[in-house]
């Protein structure tokens, strides 16, 4: 049986997984603003060598978690660090496009790891789930918000060969950490829920579920993914000479937004522990919608403060997400389950960067693409009513032992 301080450090080192899955798979989005000129080539066209990776960032997210639910949860999250360091050194040692694509297809091969695996490993460890899922979702946020920042200053100060090398070596660095306290018994698979549930799911409404999470989840995905990957973009473009004027400063906005958007989630963990998830849903999908169709149209102050609130918007519901899949699936499946989320979720994001690049190199700006954003937040938002409507989300027990 794991220990209170296992719990701690499985909880510790699924946060630290989070931030570097985010800062790993984020880095190139900045980092594209500066290559044409290194690779001569369109910003479209090397925007597209992202693809596979981030497709691959979905999609192997379900065998990623059958392993972690047939093997083992910590063992996958030792080769999630190594393998993502690994396929940020390669990217930044490349020569040219083929190797730039082949390293950022490793990079999106291993974080497909975390999300399937490390959240089912923090929900099964986790006393209270709602708030637990929420300050996770923060150190998730922080990789966003401190990969454009970071590589805004190493194209500026030093090299863009940099932004990817020295995270590669930090997460080797942690996964060989990791292994160690494997091996010394300080943390451990998770058998068994800290909190049991002491509600048994309705399993009347589990395939409702599984079928509108199917949707909402997607258009999570084709959303997010789209936001991410073109901010820089947008702000390149949208930011007068006032606010940006260098890489470092348009990386500080995307940052900024990314890093303020992100607590957000706590909000969200701290409704998601009350009040139900469709709800949640049907609130934040909503707002988002005006949001997505004038975003584009924005520019210097108004284009930030839009970009916030969409983006805080987006990240409001995932701890809601993540406790509707961990309510109605057994721990010995979870893994699979939340692969199967994110196969939906992140596999999307593949389809919107190609997507992205080919309008903005058909049409240079990326208004037909945040007027799709918009239809589909339309949807999911309808979709949202399907979802089962308890007042309050499942209790849970107390814990056996306390932190």
């Amino acid at each position: 049986m794991s220990s209170p301080a296992s719990y701690r450090s499985a909880i510790a080192f699924s946060n630290v997984g989070h931030t570097c899955t985010h800062l790993c798979t984020v880095l190139y989005a900045t980092a594209v603003l500066h290559l044409p000129a290194v690779f001569d080539l369109p910003y479209g066209e090397l925007l597209s060598l992202s693809s596979l990776g981030l497709i691959l960032f979905g999609v192997a997210a379900l065998p990623a978690g059958w392993l972690g639910d047939r093997w083992s949860v910590v063992g996958m999250m030792v080769i999630f660090f190594i393998g993502i360091g690994a396929g940020c050194i390669v990217t930044g040692l490349a020569g040219g496009p083929e190797m730039l694509f082949v390293g950022l297809t490793v990079i999106g091969l291993f974080a497909a790891i975390y999300h399937p695996v490390g959240i089912a490993w923090i929900v099964a460890s986790a006393r209270k789930r709602g708030m637990t899922l929420g300050f996770n979702a923060v150190f998730g946020n922080v990789g966003n918000s401190v990969a454009p920042v970071f590589v805004g200053a190493m194209i500026d100060f030093v090299s863009w060969r940099a932004a990817f090398i020295l995270p590669g070596i930090l997460a080797i660095l942690t996964g060989i950490a990791l292994l160690v306290a494997w091996r010394r018994g300080a943390v451990a698979d998770a058998k068994t829920d800290r909190t049991p549930a002491t509600e048994a799911p309705d399993r009347s409404a589990a395939y409702r579920v599984f079928i509108v999470l199917t949707f909402t989840m997607a258009c999570t995905g084709f959303v997010y993914a789209g936001l991410t990957n073109t901010m820089p973009k947008l702000f390149e473009m949208g930011l007068g000479p006032e606010l940006a004027v260098s890489y470092t400063e348009i990386g500080l906005f995307v940052g900024i937004i990314s890093g303020t958007a992100s607590f957000s989630s706590i909000l969200g963990g701290w409704l998601a522990d009350r009040f139900s998830a469709r709800s949640i849903y049907f609130v934040f999908w909503g707002l988002q919608i005006p949001l997505l169709f004038i975003i584009t149209s924005m520019a210097d102050l108004p284009l930030l403060v839009v970009a916030l609130l969409v983006l805080s918007f987006n990240l409001s519901y995932s701890s809601a997400e993540n406790m509707l899949i961990a309510h109605f699936t057994p721990i010995r499946w979870r893994a699979v389950a939340f692969g199967a989320r994110f196969v939906l979720a992140l596999g999307a994001a593949g389809i919107t960067v190609i997507l992205a690049g080919w309008i903005f190199d058909t049409r240079g700006s990326f208004d037909v693409l945040f007027v799709w954003f918009g239809i589909t937040a339309i949807a999911a938002t309808a979709a949202c009513l399907l979802l089962p409507g308890r007042r309050r989300p499942p209790a849970f027990a107390p814990a056996a032992a306390a932190d």
